[in-house]
């Protein structure tokens, strides 16, 4: 995300559709919120175990503000653990340990301010260790200035229609996914550690922190899988991961039923109503769609629906009318959708990641429409479109509306080797790991700044320079990997397979152009690598170093980020940001 010094966008914790919602109605006003995390049993999908809860649920409370406001969000930890809650923006409320701040400690306090010149969706989350899979995350919607220029007469040019989606968008509900895993983050990371082994299975997927444990018979699982496929099942077996390592791993270390056995629970389901009260001929509704998700990329539909996505990763798009949206980690759309039938829908995300096939869903309840009607899904149960004729969004087209520029070249260049180190968890970005307790545990890079040091786990960029950074998965096969960069937004200037093997992306463009798009890439703060399967692969992102300070670059996979898939970027080392006096070293904000 792109934003000033004085800006900050949240991303954090899942939702619900009871979930306690604070409304900004004026826009230049301060906003307060009190947060308070506990460690308290749960059982979002009928199975009960310790999380951590904001203000008593999971997901958190979902913050609703206005752009331009200032927010002011107090967060007090009632837990046994140090933590932080991590917001996008000014590097003094970034919310990173060893990066932007200490970590908070149980029983203390911690104030965080900003000023929301972003809008769109965005959501917060615990960013100390493995937390986020234990709870610590909600929803953020930024409701955009009442003259911000926005794509909606590309989706109509009738005023009706436009009347309908500018009320729709006005009270857009968000739709937070996140899967998750009947340990504590605390008791996977001990078992991975001893087993020298990744553990990549998840036991059910959640839809505004709702969802159950669902055994799929072995006769469907079969029926929607090919003949490689078929040899996993459920679950991509631990020998496999141990193998991805060079069989390092114990797998004796393995917790029972870790990697195999299933059992049904009774969660609840959510349930997300549309009412036609006016008895109109169709209705729009809009909702954010939050891919809180640890580990699991899937792919989001809506049976008998088409869906207009209007905006990714909280900025604008030209807009897209698609059937099936694929999401990984900390992704956000924005979509509108056309309600015409009365009925109960299945909002879906199944698994299309190759470690297990699991899935989930919500009802999207509509009255008022007539007779409800019966609908096949778009997706089967792998994420695969059911007919060639179901369109899948495409990100490499999600050009940014307004179009904005970009420079035509880069004045730094960084490459990036990607890569596993020893154990299957064992992750690097740059061929050295930086581990999360490492990071956790250090100064501040913000109050300890170490300009141009020269080693594989930091960057050091001076204020105003276009950065093109090039992910490479140097080893192969390797799966693709959701990269997250804290600060500004990155544009997706290209991919490819086979080594970079050019000095820039200038001379690579004129070699390959085809690849390439220099003149109005999208725009992310997070996107999915090229997966690697029979030789190294590689990804282009440009930014622009305009926000001096600190920030963190990481794989959004939990278990590769606290396995070392991360690194520090020093932007602005000639103009480091002075730091506000309740924000020094040793302050809590206030």
């Amino acid at each position: 995300m792109y934003f000033s010094l004085s800006s900050l966008i949240f991303l954090p914790l899942l939702l619900q559709s009871f979930i306690t919602s604070v409304s900004a109605t004026y826009w230049n006003n301060t906003k307060k919120f009190d947060l308070t995390i506990t460690w308290e049993n749960y059982a979002p999908d009928g199975f009960s175990r310790k999380m951590l809860l904001v203000n008593g649920q999971s997901p958190g409370p979902v913050l609703e503000i206005n752009q331009d406001d200032l927010v002011v969000v107090k967060v007090h930890n009632q837990s046994p653990e140090e933590l932080t809650i991590h917001y996008h923006g000014t590097p003094w409320t970034d919310g990173v340990p060893g990066v932007t701040q200490h970590p908070i400690k149980p029983g203390c306090s911690f104030t965080y301010k900003f000023h929301a010149t972003q809008y769109g969706s965005f959501w917060y989350h615990s960013h100390h260790r493995g937390q986020i899979e234990d709870g610590l995350y909600g929803a953020i919607i930024i409701h955009p200035r009442p003259h911000e220029p926005n794509p909606f007469h590309l989706i109509s040019d009738d005023k009706e229609t436009l009347r309908e989606i500018a009320k729709a968008t006005k009270h857009v509900k968000p739709v937070v996914i996140s899967d998750f895993v009947h340990l504590t983050s605390t008791e996977k990371w001990d078992m991975t550690v001893a087993a020298g082994i990744e553990d990549s299975c998840y036991d059910s997927i959640l839809f505004n922190g709702k969802g159950r444990v669902e055994c799929l018979p072995k006769d469907v699982v079969e029926a929607n899988l090919n003949e490689i496929q078929k040899s996993y099942l459920d679950c991509l077996p631990a020998s496999a991961l141990n193998a991805i390592a060079g069989g390092l791993g114990n797998e004796e270390a393995l917790l029972p039923g870790t990697f195999s056995g299933c059992k049904e629970t009774e969660g609840q389901i959510e349930v997300i109503r549309v009412s036609n009260k006016h008895h109109s001929s169709s209705k729009w509704v809009a909702f954010d769609i939050v891919a809180a998700v640890n580990f699991v990329n899937g792919v989001f539909s809506i049976d008998g629906h088409d869906v207009w996505v209007y905006a990714m990763d909280g900025s604008y798009i030209q807009p897209q009318k698609v059937q099936a949206i694929a999401a990984t980690n900390g992704d956000r759309y924005s979509i509108l959708v056309k309600i015409e039938k009365s009925g109960e829908f299945k909002m879906r995300f199944n698994s299309n990641s190759a470690p297990q096939i699991i899935t989930g869903h919500a009802i999207l309840s509509v009255e008022g429409f007539g007779y409800a009607q019966e609908v096949e899904p778009w997706i089967n149960l792998v994420g695969i479109p059911v007919s060639k004729d179901v369109v899948v969004f495409n990100q490499m087209v999600a050009f940014p509306y307004p179009p904005v520029s970009i420079s035509p070249t880069a004045d730094v260049t960084f490459n990036l080797s990607m890569e596993i180190r020893g154990a299957s968890y064992l992750w690097a970005l740059n061929s050295t790991g930086l581990m999360s307790k490492d990071l956790d545990e250090q100064r501040p890079t913000l109050f300890n700044p170490q300009p141009y040091v020269h080693n594989n786990v930091t960057i050091s960029t001076k204020l105003g320079q276009w950065v093109d950074l090039v992910f490479v998965a140097a080893m192969f096969p390797q799966p693709p990997h959701p990269i997250h960069k804290h600060g500004s937004k990155m544009y997706m200037l290209g991919t490819g397979t086979g080594p970079f093997r050019w000095s820039s992306v200038e001379e690579a463009a004129k070699e390959i152009p085809d690849q390439f798009n220099l003149i109005n890439p999208p725009r992310r703060d997070a996107f999915l690598s090229a997966p690697a399967d029979k030789e190294p692969s590689w990804v282009v992102v440009r930014y622009h170093a305009a926000d001096p300070g600190p920030w963190l670059l990481h794989c959004h996979i939990n278990n590769h980020m606290v396995g070392g898939m991360m690194m520090v970027i020093q932007d602005g080392v000639d103009a480091w940001p002075e730091v506000p006096e309740e924000y020094a070293e040793g302050g809590d904000g206030e």
